[in-house]
């Protein structure tokens, strides 16, 4: 009468082991350092949302004529990124004509554009006031080494079955394939490489049980 034995599970090595452990210190203190300058970016972004100029009113029409294609962005782009020199010197140079139609009324409209100098003017006194170039800059930072802790703990050999469950559950764990809004649940497209990395440590766990 045959009987079947139980094997306990090979021991890791000791290297793979202290190796792991390594990169998953330094992924936690990662972790931790990131939600650290999260929370005083927020605290940082609160402040400067609160204190920021309101944005003017802006006759868009006066500066651009009444053009049909004139389109929610078109305030934003004025406001924060159009040229407002080069702007002011079409209007300069075409003598009160507009792109699509005559309006000679020039000194309004140059108004119209300083109104938008004085609220980026604003802006950017807040910005400086909450220092928030800097803030953007640690934000940056964090998120650049918590990336990277992150990718080279989930590509490190796992010592055991407990450190797959591990990389499982971070690649697709609830955490990660949570519903968004009114979606389902969904797998993120993670590179083939971590995968390729789970499956090399199941080969060779499953070889050496």
């Amino acid at each position: 009468m045959s009987s079947l034995t139980a094997t306990a599970p090979a021991r890791p090595a000791a290297d793979t082991l202290i190796a792991w452990q390594s990169l998953m210190a330094a992924y936690e203190a990662a972790k931790a350092a990131d939600d650290d300058i999260n929370a005083r970016f927020d605290v940082a972004w609160a402040a400067y949302e609160a204190d920021k100029p309101a944005e003017p009113d802006i006759d868009l029409a006066l500066i651009f004529g009444s053009f049909p294609g004139l389109c929610a962005a078109t305030p934003r782009r004025l406001l924060h990124s159009d040229d407002l020199d080069e702007l002011q010197r079409q209007i300069l140079a075409a003598k009160g004509v507009t792109r699509w139609e005559r309006i000679d009324r020039d000194p309004e409209r140059i108004a119209e554009l300083d109104k938008v100098r004085e609220f980026r003017r604003l802006l950017a006194e807040a910005e400086q006031r909450h220092d928030l170039s800097a803030r953007d800059a640690e934000w940056s930072e964090a998120g650049r080494r918590l990336s990277a802790a992150h990718a080279a703990l989930l590509l490190a050999p796992a010592p055991d079955y407990e450190a797959v469950r591990c990389k499982l559950d971070q690649l697709f764990g609830p955490k990660v394939t949570g519903a968004v809004a009114d979606e389902e649940r969904s797998v993120p497209p993670w590179g083939a490489e971590l995968t390729d990395a789970i499956i090399a440590d199941m080969a060779r766990l499953g070889g050496a049980a």
